[in-house]
């Protein structure tokens, strides 16, 4: 997932995340948080991104 992706996620969202073992944790997570994601961010976790790919 592209580094962009966190942009305007606190730390402790950010490190929630990357604790995420699929995109669908992922989703579930930025519902429960009240985030709410862009298209390119939608696009970007359902197109199959997955934590391991976080900020490198």
């Amino acid at each position: 997932m592209q580094k962009e992706l966190l942009d305007g996620l606190t730390a402790e969202q950010i490190e929630k995340v990357k604790a995420c073992k699929s995109s669908e944790e992922i989703l579930a997570l930025a519902k429960k948080e009240g985030i709410e994601l862009t298209e390119e961010q939608l696009e970007s976790i359902s197109g199959g991104a997955c934590p391991s790919n976080f900020l490198g």
